[in-house]
């Protein structure tokens, strides 16, 4: 297992997360960076993680770059931001070990999961109203299509081919493996409020992002 760390601008909650990180949970962990100014990198560094400089911009790049970059059989996607509780990485790992999925991923918004601390009536709307549309276009059962707290086999993460930038990585993920006929089951989690840092996510600019996806990948995108 790899654990990859994307970072941009997010010494405080890799300050307060990564020590809760344990090295034993996995093979390899690796931070791949945005081009963080604010000191970021050198903490990482300082605390003994390998770091890999992104050069283009995106998230999906990022995970690109760190899968491209590493080994593993399975692949682990953190965002050290505080969003994502450290905690659940031992139950994702596990939950792929026992060998009936290709990926895993965390629902914040599953029957018996918490309410989220940190996202506003817009952005829980927004969430619902994706997941109804990529269970509807691709036949999935979501009960959260854009997170992005996810380990995906190599081979698997390779095949989806994916190429969304600047945002909208998750939501391609997912619909991605709908339409492959890939195995994934979600494990219900909770959305602390974020650590430092400032939120990437324009809700407009977001939401129009994401809609364009929905159309693209049913009218015009195939697998080979």
């Amino acid at each position: 297992v790899v654990i990859i760390v994307l970072t941009l601008d997010e010494i405080d909650g890799v300050r307060a997360i990564m020590p809760q990180v344990k090295k034993e949970w996995a093979d390899e962990i690796v931070f791949v960076d945005g081009g963080s100014k604010d000191g970021t990198v050198e903490e990482a560094t300082k605390m003994g993680f390998r770091v890999i400089h992104q050069k283009d911009k995106g998230e999906g790049n990022a995970m690109r770059l760190g899968v491209k970059e590493t080994k593993s059989d399975y692949v682990l996607f953190f965002g050290p931001d505080g969003n994502c509780l450290p905690e659940e990485m031992p139950k994702l790992i596990q939950k792929i070990k026992d060998g009936q999925y290709d990926a895993v991923h965390t629902s914040r918004f599953g029957k018996n999961a918490k309410k989220s601390e940190d996202a506003n009536f817009i952005e829980l709307f927004g969430n619902y109203m994706f997941t109804f549309l990529v269970n509807t276009f691709f036949g999935s059962r979501y009960t959260d299509a854009l997170d992005g707290f996810l380990i995906i086999k190599r081979d698997v993460f390779k095949k989806l081919k994916t190429v969304c930038e600047p945002m909208g990585i998750e939501q391609e993920i997912s619909i991605r493996i709908a339409k492959k006929g890939y195995s994934i089951t979600e494990i219900e989690s909770w959305e602390p409020k974020r650590i430092g840092g400032r939120r990437k996510m324009r809700p407009l600019t977001t939401g129009a992002l994401l809609s364009y996806q929905i159309i693209k990948e049913f009218i015009f995108w195939k697998f080979d």
